[in-house]
């Protein structure tokens, strides 16, 4: 299995994911001009030339973040990122994978981060925060996690949330969404994975 990923894009939560689920996969970093080390073009293997995408040895390749987070969660041992099938902590869970990735990856970040978003765009994008973060924040009131343990939600949230100073985006205003972002960060599986992907960023 192969994980295409970019330190600290949003292929991180996937990296967090293997992690957590002492999963074995080869690490394959995409360049920017997306040309990959055995000479493939990343776009034959994910047409958007987005990460993270996932390729397994059987030629199965999966894309999308959300859908490739689900995917590890089903491959960990029981109950390690995800919950039973069918019960409504399952259900919860793929919501705030899908609404981490429309709500704000999309919405807000993408904007932010990208080259070609202009003056306007960037201040209504930054001006869509409020409405999510107030979510999540009284969501996360007195909880740990998204739901009742760690899941590959949290993962995607985390990679996001990190984000913030780049963007611009104050995460000290929602206190909740700090506090989480922190505690996620001590944990030794978020820790090494960060740390494994720091220096690749910063030789980016």
């Amino acid at each position: 299995m192969k994980l295409y990923f970019r330190p600290f894009a949003c292929s991180l939560a996937a990296r967090i994911a293997l992690i957590e689920a002492e999963l074995d996969a080869e690490l394959v970093a995409v360049p920017a001009d997306g040309r990959l080390p055995d000479g493939r073009d990343f776009r034959e293997i994910s047409p958007m030339g987005y990460v993270p995408a996932l390729e397994t040895g059987n030629g199965f390749v999966l894309t999308e973040g959300p859908a490739v987070l689900t995917y590890i969660a089903e491959l960990a041992p029981e109950g390690a990122l995800s919950f039973t099938g069918f019960s409504n902590a399952h259900y919860r869970m793929l919501a705030w994978l899908n609404f981490t990735g429309t709500e704000l990856h999309k919405s807000v970040f993408t904007p932010l981060l990208g080259k070609t978003a202009g003056p306007e765009e960037r201040a209504a994008a930054r001006a869509r925060v409020a409405k999510p973060f107030g979510v999540l924040a009284a969501h996360l009131e007195g909880r740990d996690f998204l739901e009742d343990r760690f899941t590959v939600a949290d993962a995607y949230l985390l990679t996001v949330l990190n984000w913030c100073e780049t963007a611009g985006v104050a995460i000290a205003d929602w206190p909740v969404l700090l506090a989480y972002r922190t505690r996620l960060r001590a944990r030794p599986t978020v820790a090494r994975a960060m740390a494994e992907e720091w220096p690749l960023l910063k030789a980016a």
